[in-house]
Order: C-alpha cells, then sequence, then structure tokens
C-alpha cells in the first residue's frame, strides 16, 4: 500500500515537472497548443496560448464561439471555412490567422491542426499548435515598404533624367538657336522636345490610374499664366 502511494506521488511529481518543462519551452518559442472537444465544445488550451492572445492563463473557458469572437473580423468566415473542410474531410490544416488582443493589438498566428476521429470515422477531436509570428510579419513589411521607397526614389531619379536629356536640354537648344535667329531650327527642337514630354507624361500618368491617356484628360480646368517676375506659374 505504502508503495503503491509512493509510486503515485512520483508520477505526480513527474508529471508537474514534465508539464513545467513544456510551458517553459512553449514560452520561449512563443507558441501555444490547444485540443478541442467537439461533442461537448471544451477546449483545452496551454498557459501560453492564453499569453498569446492576452490573456492571464486559463482565465475563461476557451470555447469555439470564444475563440471565433478573438479573430480579426476579417479574418473570421475564412478560418471558420478552413476548419469546417478538415472537420469534413479530416485533411489537416495549415493557415495564418490575426487575432485581437483586449488592447485592440492584432498579432499574426501561423497555426496548424488536426482531427481526431473515433473507430467510426467521427470526428470528436480538433487539436494543433499556434506559434505568435507578429515580430517576423511586421518585420517583412518593413522590409517592403523600404524596398518600395528605394524603387520609388530610382524611378524619381530616372524620370528627372529624362526630362533634364529630353525636355531641358530640347528648351536649352531651341533657345539658343532663336538667339541665333535660326527660327526654323528653334521651331524644330521645340516639336521634338513637345514630343518627347507627351511620351514622357504618358509614361508618368498611366500607371498612377491604370489606363492609358485620352484626348482631354490632362486639359487644365484653370489656365496656367507664365509671369516673367520669377512668381512661379499658377496652376
Amino acid at each position: 500500500m505504502l508503495d503503491a502511494a509512493l509510486t503515485r506521488l512520483d508520477l505526480e511529481e513527474n508529471l508537474r515537472d514534465l508539464t513545467l518543462r513544456v510551458d517553459n519551452a512553449q514560452s520561449l518559442a512563443n507558441m501555444g497548443d490547444y485540443d478541442w472537444h467537439i461533442a461537448t465544445d471544451t477546449n483545452r488550451w496551454s498557459d501560453q496560448l492564453f499569453r498569446i492572445y492576452g490573456h492571464e492563463p486559463q482565465a475563461f473557458s476557451p470555447t469555439y464561439d470564444k475563440f471565433v469572437s478573438f479573430l480579426h473580423p476579417d479574418d473570421r468566415d475564412k478560418i471558420t471555412a478552413i476548419h469546417q473542410h478538415s472537420y469534413a474531410t479530416g485533411e489537416p490544416y495549415e493557415m495564418i490567422e490575426r487575432i485581437v488582443r483586449p488592447t485592440g493589438e492584432v498579432r499574426y498566428l501561423s497555426s496548424n491542426g488536426q482531427v481526431v476521429t473515433d473507430q467510426e470515422g467521427t470526428p470528436v477531436r480538433m487539436r494543433g499548435t499556434c506559434i505568435d509570428i507578429t515580430d517576423r510579419v511586421l518585420a517583412e513589411e518593413e522590409r517592403e515598404r523600404v524596398a518600395a521607397q528605394v524603387q520609388e526614389h530610382q524611378m524619381r531619379r530616372q524620370q528627372a533624367l529624362e526630362i533634364n536629356d529630353n525636355v531641358v536640354q530640347g528648351l536649352t537648344a531651341a533657345l539658343y538657336a532663336l538667339e541665333m535667329d535660326e527660327t526654323e531650327a528653334s521651331a524644330s527642337y521645340l516639336r521634338r522636345t513637345l514630343n518627347s514630354a507627351r511620351h514622357m507624361i504618358t509614361d508618368l500618368v498611366s500607371p498612377l490610374t491604370g489606363d492609358e491617356l485620352h484626348a482631354g484628360d490632362l486639359v487644365r480646368t484653370t489656365a496656367s499664366s507664365l509671369r516673367t517676375d520669377g512668381t512661379p506659374p499658377q496652376a
């Protein structure tokens, strides 16, 4: 009898030690696990999963409806559809989901799961893991933002060079020819410069609208005025 009691105490101690080790490992990995018993709608969440969702461990009963309420509103239909497909087919699933913490903070989770069936093939449980990948997602978004800025800077630099090569130099040549009383040459420079400017404007504006320019698209609603007193033209 005493031996049995000691054995039980030893097993309980080993179980507590194992549970503590698992919790520490999940905390370090920022990962949690869940085990949803479908028939009773009872869900066991690990302590770290509660923390990921912004709550104290075991602070509430994590039913499926409670879980859905934590999902980002724009992700709810997608995530529940994935679960329903897995429930119907028995196939495992992997997904990226957004959750909203009580503070309003949005977190990104990489989740996976599988359906457990009974001997008749009826789904009885869904279990899996969730990893908080918010830092990775935000870092990737920042890299994309910086890359887009660099690309925009390079594009603007190229546009500036093209304006200089095709417009500024053409106007300079036209003015020089006019000063030399070479009217026909000046007019030729102006025609070529205007033609280049039209092509450049089309290249600059079309990507922004997604459509080609049509006659009248660049007509001003208010005429501009050229000033000789150093004041910039009025748009």
